[in-house]
């Protein structure tokens, strides 16, 4: 993926972080040449937070190893856990049924090839499938939006981008703190520094998508709060069946 690292590139990048909402309105004023585009943004910005997320789990992980992991696994727990560490201990495979014969051939032969490594596999496949499981996500968030506003009418895709550019931001957001862990093995010092980011993070997303959604569609205070509230609801629910789907596919294909 080529990112054109250009002026345009981090004119984005600015107007995307610090004026939430705006690159949203910019895209539908036909201003979009100085842009990236929202599908090219978020895709740039979801590789890097996952490449960083991968890269910061094998590290965390390669350091845990080199020390006595009998000592230290009570205080620091590996990243890289398997499912032994959540409490599933699979040990036998024919407790695994379904009413349908083809699924339940396919999840015992699943369980049969994962028991040894305690599901380890299962849950790479699963962190390599989520950021496609993802722009399954993203459309059903959209379709919310277009059922809290629909006075005066919007095309949906207008509640994509406007879902494409607030995840673009927190992807890039979230990447901060994965960037300072990874530099915190060469400067110490930074460690001290990353809760602070984290915490800053926390407080900025809520912040972020009621400014947005201001911003964007224009509605007061309270009607803004009421809506977020309503699209926050829907975030989670969707996302846990997001999640759920995921790993099921997972399961399926390892």
């Amino acid at each position: 993926m080529v990112t054109h690292l250009d002026g345009r590139f981090w004119v984005t990048l600015r107007l995307l972080l610090l004026r939430p909402g705006v690159l949203t309105q910019e895209y539908f004023a036909e201003r979009r040449a100085r842009y990236v585009p929202p599908v090219r943004l978020y895709l740039v910005l979801s590789l890097l937070l996952f490449a960083l997320a991968s890269l910061t789990t094998h590290v965390q992980s390669d350091t845990a190893r080199a020390a006595d992991i009998k000592a230290t696994t009570a205080a620091n727990p590996p990243v890289d856990f398997d499912l032994r560490q959540l409490g599933i201990t699979p040990k036998d495979c024919s407790a695994t049924n379904s009413a349908w014969p083809w699924l339940q051939r396919t999840l015992r032969a699943s369980c049969e090839r994962n028991i040894d490594n305690g599901g380890r596999e299962v849950l790479r496949a699963a962190r390599s499938n989520l950021p496609r499981m993802m722009f399954v996500f993203l459309p059903l968030m959209a379709t919310v939006m277009s059922l809290l506003y629909w006075f005066p009418r919007r095309y949906y895709v207008e509640h994509l981008v406007f879902f494409l550019h607030n995840h673009a931001a927190f992807y890039l957001a979230m990447s901060l703190p994965l960037l300072v862990s990874l530099l915190s093995g060469a400067v110490p010092a930074l460690a001290r520094i990353e809760p602070w980011i984290v915490g800053a993070v926390t407080f900025y997303a809520p912040w972020y998508v009621y400014r947005s959604m201001r911003v964007v569609y224009g509605q007061g205070r309270a009607c803004t709060l009421l809506k977020i509230t309503i699209v926050s609801l829907a975030y989670v629910t969707f996302l846990m069946v997001t999640l759920l789907f995921t790993l099921i596919i997972s399961v399926l294909t390892t």
